[in-house]
């Protein structure tokens, strides 16, 4: 049946979450009558922030930006993994490479971060597992299908100039090493766990799902982006809190107008300590 809705109230109103997981079993199925009756109570949909880069180059010019992008994946310099990672880090690496992803020696050249991306995505794909919220796409159909209001909060983060980004990123060392080193752990340690967190998820079982712990590699990974050189100063600085902050103010705008809103987010940005429940509760709501 899926998980039940935590439920925040302002006064009369009522913002309905559904929290998603992902990796889930590939095919997993659910039943979505509560998610359905929910929706059809409502007057809004309320999804997740994405974060876009916004830039004035046009189609041909950024099919010209593909070759450097390219470049960007791979270290500087035409240093190998086994350069850039302490000796521990880069054996583990060759066992989980044999495993996932065999013969490739180009992948040797790429920075860290994109190998720890391309490694994780093998690993699910050969756990018979697939990285998606499978949970939005269901709310986001009926909610067409209902006549809802949709929202998908956005931050636009201006590029006045991609290519001189490119060059720049391209020529700074990243210090990805942990993203790495934590992916890794993620993929060791975790593959099966990834799997029954997803049947748990589909079953409703929120109290099990919590006392399951797990490698997030993710914010090792993004600290490894935003920590770049060629992101310093730029307008992807804070951008997490950012991101925070918008879907906060779109919450409080459905909890101020909206009798009922569904919102669908990841489980774990909603039950961490500082996540989006607790971030409400502050705010005063119920």
């Amino acid at each position: 049946p899926g998980p039940g809705f935590w439920q925040v109230s302002n006064g009369a109103n009522n913002l309905w979450i559904l929290g998603s997981v992902k990796p889930t079993p590939k095919s997993l199925q659910w039943e979505t009558i509560k998610l359905e009756r929910k929706i059809a109570q409502s007057q809004e949909l309320l999804g997740s922030v994405s974060v876009t880069l916004d830039t004035d180059v046009g189609f041909f010019a950024k099919i010209g930006l593909i070759p450097s992008l390219y470049r960007a994946r791979k270290n500087p310099d035409g240093k190998t993994l086994k350069q850039v990672l302490p000796a521990d880090v880069y054996a583990r690496w060759v066992v989980l490479k044999a495993k996932y992803i065999g013969k490739d020696d180009d992948i040797e050249y790429w920075r860290p971060i994109f190998v720890a991306q391309e490694l994780y995505e093998q690993a699910i794909k050969k756990s018979k597992m697939e990285n998606q919220n499978i949970a939005w796409p269901v709310a986001e159909k009926l909610a067409k299908k209902a006549d809802l209001l949709i929202t998908r909060p956005e931050i636009k983060v201006p590029l006045a100039n991609p290519k001189k980004f490119i060059k720049d990123f391209s020529a700074k060392a990243l210090n990805d090493t942990a993203c790495f080193d934590k992916t890794l752990l993620s993929i060791e340690q975790d593959v099966q766990n990834m799997s029954r967190r997803g049947m748990l998820w589909s079953e409703g079982n929120v109290s099990e799902l919590q006392k399951m712990s797990f490698v997030d590699a993710s914010g090792a990974c993004v600290d490894a982006i935003l920590g770049s050189g060629a992101l310093q100063g730029s307008a992807m600085q804070g951008i997490k809190q950012r991101a925070i902050n918008t879907w906060l103010e779109s919450a409080s705008q459905a909890l101020a107008k909206n009798a009922n809103t569904v919102a669908v987010i990841n489980m774990a940005d909603l039950l961490k300590a500082d996540g989006y429940l607790a971030l409400l509760q502050a705010k005063g709501y119920t």
